[in-house]
């Protein structure tokens, strides 16, 4: 026990004066000039030390707004969220860029990294898809509005994801009132699916289950309407092959 006693206070020594060193380097970003502050800024964000560059960014954005380096700024905060898995603030961030910013050299990155912030926070289909609708959303903006560009091209293959996945939230929530019998609800989803992604797999498979729902009903003409437009519209599919393939 006596011999663990100096190996114990050398290290609260030890811990003390790395305290005491790291406190003679916290500057205030209030007294720095600009160019200092950027600089330190840079430097850090440079080094990936994403978590000493923000607050020092933060500051420089919020004292030097009308610095020409401010939308780079801005822009590198975003990214140091974004490294540091802190997606919505990351987006929080990139928005204001864009809004603030308009036309800036990082408009377009900007508004790309908001599409992949909100595809990083896109959940599973079982669970809420809100931040599904937003990344689809954003994504859906870079496609159409910059065409030709690396960033569209990615983001149009992100939009394809988000639908599927939407349409997989839906497709599975008829499923569910289908296998309780509650045929009415479960028709409502069924063409939802149909109707908002008719692009995706789940629409042929909903067609599908719309055709069984509705003969279950009653509703013949609905059931054949069904199985003609999955025939139609998705002849490639399993569902479609399987509706072709002769009765055993």
């Amino acid at each position: 026990m006596m011999r663990g006693r100096p190996i114990r206070f050398g290290g609260m020594l030890a811990m003390l004066l790395l305290a005491a060193g790291c406190a003679t380097h916290r500057v205030n970003p209030a007294s720095l000039s600009p160019d200092a502050l950027f600089a330190r800024a840079d430097t850090l964000y440079q080094a990936k030390e994403y978590g000493k560059a923000i607050p020092l960014l933060e500051a420089f954005v919020q004292q030097h707004v009308t610095d020409p380096r401010a939308p780079q700024a801005e822009f590198m905060l975003g990214t140091s969220y974004m490294a540091r898995k802190e997606y919505l603030t990351a987006a929080t961030n990139f928005q204001r860029l864009v809004e603030d910013f308009p036309g800036s050299p990082h408009d377009l990155d900007a508004r790309f990294a908001i599409c992949q912030a909100y595809v990083h926070l896109s959940p599973k289909p079982a669970l809420d898809q809100e931040y599904t609708r937003a990344a689809l959303t954003h994504c859906q903006s870079v496609a159409d509005n910059f065409g030709g560009t690396t960033q569209a091209t990615q983001a149009k293959k992100y939009v394809d994801q988000l639908q599927d996945k939407l349409a997989e939230k839906l497709f599975d929530t008829g499923r569910f009132y289908a296998k309780r019998k509650a045929y009415d609800s479960a028709v409502v989803y069924f063409r939802m699916v149909v109707s908002q992604y008719p692009q995706t797999s789940s629409a042929p498979a909903a067609l599908q289950e719309l055709a069984e729902c509705y003969k279950i009903m009653g509703y013949v003409e609905d059931a054949e309407q069904a199985r003609q437009q999955l025939l139609k519209d998705y002849p490639q599919s399993s569902q479609a092959q399987a509706l072709r393939a002769p009765a055993s």
